[in-house]
């Protein structure tokens, strides 16, 4: 089915808490953004500061204990946060796909990866169970899996942890959706790997007009693959701008911290920059930047 032009994926002053044993944590606070078809939008930050929760909102996977106070997610101006189940399952997959950042805790190791891979092209793709195997088959190879014939037979505790990134990525793939969100997608893989798989999801950007969201810790990827950038802190977002405005003229501390830390091979051996103090509690109410604390400009 055609799209309209203006096919847009947005996320709009969202605010998500999660309700523990320790307090009710505000994971993600104000946080806006869009996702453009054709485009890849990075989304960095250390550990905790809201990127993952984020996706998940976005693909209404959050726990039991989570929960959207206020904000929505959007599709051409249709909250995904209202979806019945039924446009829930003809939505995601098809149009909006996902790779997850902890391959084994994603795939049903209940499933061989056949039935992984065919479960999602039958339903959505309405094809004929030898034209959904040859699908299967195709994205595995575009994974530079061997002997994918073979493969098809496993289940996923049968495989290591790179091949079932692979795997899941291939699944994602298979479905060719308008909208990826790539969850940490190269965690787990070597460097000549992981270098094949963000160059398939650039030309899949590029020729297929795919929208994606990367989550990443990796500046170096953001770099070389991404459109823009947005950076997150504690649950808030910092900073947005172009890959190339980010790198040459960081305007927030936070963002000229990350970018600082990036080991930089020279002559001389100098010490490694960090970032003082702690991320604070999500717990705690912080009024104004939650960087206050740790920003040396303060």
């Amino acid at each position: 089915m055609e799209q309209p032009k203006n096919d847009v994926l947005k996320v709009k002053r969202l605010h998500v808490e999660f309700q523990t044993s320790h307090g009710m944590v505000h994971a993600v606070k104000d946080v806006s953004l869009e996702v453009k078809r054709g485009r890849i939008h990075a989304l960095v930050g250390e550990s905790g500061s809201g990127k993952s929760v984020t996706s998940l909102t976005i693909m209404n996977l959050l726990a039991g204990n989570g929960k959207v106070i206020s904000g929505d997610v959007t599709l051409n101006e249709k909250s995904l946060l209202k979806l019945s189940g039924k446009e829930k399952r003809q939505l995601y997959g098809d149009r909006i796909g996902m790779i997850f950042q902890d391959p084994t805790a994603a795939l049903d190791p209940l499933f061989t990866v056949e039935q992984l891979l065919l479960e999602g092209l039958r339903k959505h793709r309405r094809m004929s169970k030898k034209q959904a195997r040859e699908a299967a088959l195709e994205s595995l190879r575009m994974m530079n899996l061997r002997d994918p014939e073979e493969l098809m037979k496993k289940k996923p505790y049968e495989l290591s942890g790179g091949m079932c990134q692979r795997v899941m990525i291939a699944i994602a793939m298979s479905m060719k959706p308008d909208y990826l969100i790539a969850d940490e997608p190269t965690t787990a893989l070597d460097v000549t790997v992981q270098k094949q798989i963000l160059e398939e999801i650039y030309q899949l950007s590029r020729k297929e007009n795919l929208g994606v969201l990367f989550i990443t810790h990796d500046l170096g990827v953001v770099s070389e693959l991404c459109d823009t950038v947005m950076v997150m802190y504690n649950g808030r977002m910092v900073e947005k701008a172009s890959a190339e405005d980010i790198f040459e003229e960081p305007l927030h501390p936070y963002t000229q911290g990350l970018l600082s830390a990036i080991p930089r091979i020279t002559k001389e051996r100098a010490p490694l920059s960090t970032i003082e103090g702690m991320v604070p509690n999500p717990t705690e109410y912080i009024e104004g930047c939650r960087f206050c604390p740790r920003c040396p400009k303060a």
